[in-house]
């Protein structure tokens, strides 16, 4: 007998498979080769899945990937843009991955009301995160949940947003709902107010209080943005909006580094001096 396909995930694959709910019904947009969905049902996270792509090629491979896991009765898959190929009542998880910000926002608001009939949206935009964050929010979603996956040198995070649900499946309280009423509640000038809110944005509070890793992150996108800010300062016609926006983030990202090391117990010290790497190694 035959052994059935079972796909080997990259990291950042696998850390959306590890957000889903077990027992969820689930549209994976733009499934590519269709891995999401046939690992999500080998381990009995999804029931059910729904594999769509705007592209005839992948999705081919994603039928005969499917049928070589023996999954046809489980897994759907359809031909067709964004979150059109779902209907009504069909998902209860929504996983949109490897896209660029602008293109989920678009897919979102094309078909805002399956979107938002969903308890769950799953969603790793490739860059942009605060400008996804901001429009989920202004867009009637919650942010229950935040993942960071390191994949050799590059970053991803993977955010989980609902419209119905105030908290991510297990856990008893939303990180960022609570923080920000404490936040709140502790009256911070509109400066101090700005800052925080920003972190919130790019980084997200779960992940600053609960994942050492993020420092990792924290680290690359300070020189990142620093390096950015020399450049900018040397042009002939610097662009002063651009300067002031750097500056925000870098600001934002050497806080929530400050915090992130605190509440995760990292040795600052030797984070500094060292690296990441020989804290974490």
């Amino acid at each position: 007998m035959a052994k059935q396909f079972t796909p080997k995930l990259s990291p950042r694959l696998e850390g959306i498979v590890e957000l889903v709910p077990e027992g969820s019904r689930v549209a994976d947009i733009g499934c590519d080769h269709g891995y999401i969905s046939i690992a999500l049902v080998q381990r009995g996270l999804a029931v059910h899945s729904i594999a769509s792509d705007i592209k005839a090629g992948p999705l081919e491979q994603a039928v005969k990937n499917i049928g070589k896991a023996g999954l046809n009765d489980k897994i759907e898959t359809r031909l067709a843009p964004g979150i059109t190929a779902i209907k009504h009542g069909e998902a209860d998880v929504i996983v949109i991955a490897g896209m660029g910000q602008r293109t989920i926002a678009e897919i979102l608001t094309e078909n805002m009301d399956i979107a938002k009939e969903a308890k769950y949206l799953i969603l790793q935009p490739q860059s942009e995160l605060a400008d996804m964050r901001r429009f989920l929010l202004d867009n009637g979603f919650k942010l229950v949940k935040n993942k960071l996956m390191i994949e050799g040198d590059k970053y991803y995070i993977a955010m989980v947003a609902s419209a119905t649900e105030s908290s991510y499946p297990g856990e008893d309280i939303n990180v960022t709902e609570t923080f920000r009423k404490r936040f709140e509640a502790m009256q911070g000038t509109p400066e101090i107010a700005k800052v925080y809110e920003e972190m919130d944005m790019l980084f997200g509070w779960d992940l600053i209080y609960t994942d050492p890793k993020l420092a990792y992150f924290l680290n690359h996108v300070d020189h990142e943005w620093s390096e950015a800010l020399i450049k900018l300062g040397e042009a002939k016609k610097p662009d002063y909006d651009r300067i002031k926006e750097l500056n925000t983030k870098v600001e934002a990202a050497r806080l929530a580094l400050e915090m992130n090391t605190l509440f995760c117990g990292i040795d600052k010290k030797l984070f500094d001096t060292l690296g990441s790497e020989a804290v974490f190694d």
